[in-house]
């Protein structure tokens, strides 16, 4: 209303009916009255004469027609009802404009007319336009919002898919192994192996629970300041028989008064599984390196092995549900780890290249010790 459009000396033409119209249908009644008066009372502001009062007139007209209108936009489902509805209100506003016009000035020339056509067929379009932009993104949205909603119910299903196979195969061999028991002819060095290998399968099982229940629920429940140089120490002398068994050796490098916030348990836990998965990469035996260093606010810890190493498809499918990379398990205890080293605030990065090595690297801000 303010830049018009003067194709003629005695003819002024605005776009002002594209957001009325559009804002309304969109926006509803209460949006309409407001916009109604919006319009009118800036066309006051501009000036009281002639064609105030036919402005005053003509939207009024066109507000108990939008009035009846906005319900029945509302409700319509498809594209093509929409924008028949919008174009209903664009052709009455145009209507009424040009009867306005031509009520005013009957003498219209043929370059005015032909102006007004094109400058009302333009703001018809732009009407139609914006309602099938609005309308095409509406969808747009929908369609990603399902397919977020399916990805989420994707993932529930593979998780429920790996909890339920990694625990019902222990359950069955320890099912197997009870049901042997009970016959009377059966050494006691069988018993004692069948009731050791029952047991481990159920310590498997209970592994597989406890790994779900932290990808679950990874909130930290006891926070403490964590040296970790008393906790990288602790870890190697954990896994360091396990190391023996693949015939890999574990070299270490810490640089001393580094202390992050965390939970000791799920920060052994989130350790363990990364040194574990790098000496099971190395089935022929070799050397397994810790690194713990400052790099500015950070603690670093490098987890670097030279076993097998992983393709790029490989590395970027880490921590997805149900991927693994070993012959037998779930995958879930690298989801595990990505969601420990989240809920601590760090940041994990992995580099591997197939035939050559794994490295993990895992960053934490560090926490001034407090020193009385």
């Amino acid at each position: 209303m303010t830049f018009t459009i003067s194709p003629t000396p005695s003819l002024i033409f605005d776009m002002r009916q594209l957001p009325l119209i559009v804002g309304a249908l969109y926006g509803g009644r209460r949006v309409l009255v407001f916009l109604i008066f919006t319009l009118i009372s800036y066309r006051f502001f501009l000036g009281v004469d002639d064609g105030y009062y036919a402005s005053f007139i003509i939207y009024s007209i066109l507000f108990f027609i939008l009035w009846y209108l906005i319900p029945r936009f509302t409700i319509a489902i498809k594209t093509k009802d929409k924008v028949k509805i919008a174009g209903i209100a664009a052709s009455f506003g145009i209507v009424f404009l040009f009867a306005v016009i031509f009520f005013v000035n009957p003498n219209v020339n043929t370059f005015k007319l032909i102006s007004l056509i094109i400058l009302f067929s333009t703001q018809f379009v732009g009407i139609i336009f914006f309602v099938i932009l609005i309308e095409r993104s509406r969808t747009e949205r929908m369609i990603i919002d399902e397919l977020k909603k399916l990805e989420k119910l994707k993932i529930v299903s593979e998780i429920a898919a790996s909890i339920s196979q990694g625990v019902r195969n222990p359950l069955t061999v320890t099912r197997g192994f009870i049901q042997l028991l009970r016959g009377t002819d059966i050494p006691d060095d069988k018993k004692d192996m069948y009731i050791k290998l029952s047991l481990e399968e159920l310590d498997r099982a209970e592994e597989i629970i406890t790994d779900y229940l932290t990808f679950a629920k990874p909130s930290l429940e006891n926070v403490k300041l964590l040296d970790l140089t008393d906790e990288l120490t602790y870890v190697i002398k954990v896994v360091s028989p396990y190391a023996t068994m693949y015939n890999v050796t574990i070299l270490s490098e810490f640089s001393p008064n580094l202390f992050i916030a965390g939970e000791k348990q799920k920060f052994h836990q989130c350790l363990i599984n990364l040194i574990k998965n790098g000496i099971e990469a190395m089935p022929d035996g070799g050397e397994l390196s810790i690194k713990l260093e400052q790099e500015e606010d950070n603690a670093v810890i490098h987890i670097q092995d030279s076993g097998v190493g992983m393709t790029e498809e490989q590395v970027k499918r880490l921590g997805t549900p149900y991927y693994t990379t070993k012959n037998k398990g779930t995958g879930l205890g690298t989801m595990v780890v990505f969601s420990i080293i989240k809920v601590m605030q760090g940041e994990i990065s992995v580099k591997s290249k197939a035939g050559v090595g794994t490295c993990f690297t895992l960053a934490f801000p560090i926490v001034k010790q407090n020193i009385d």
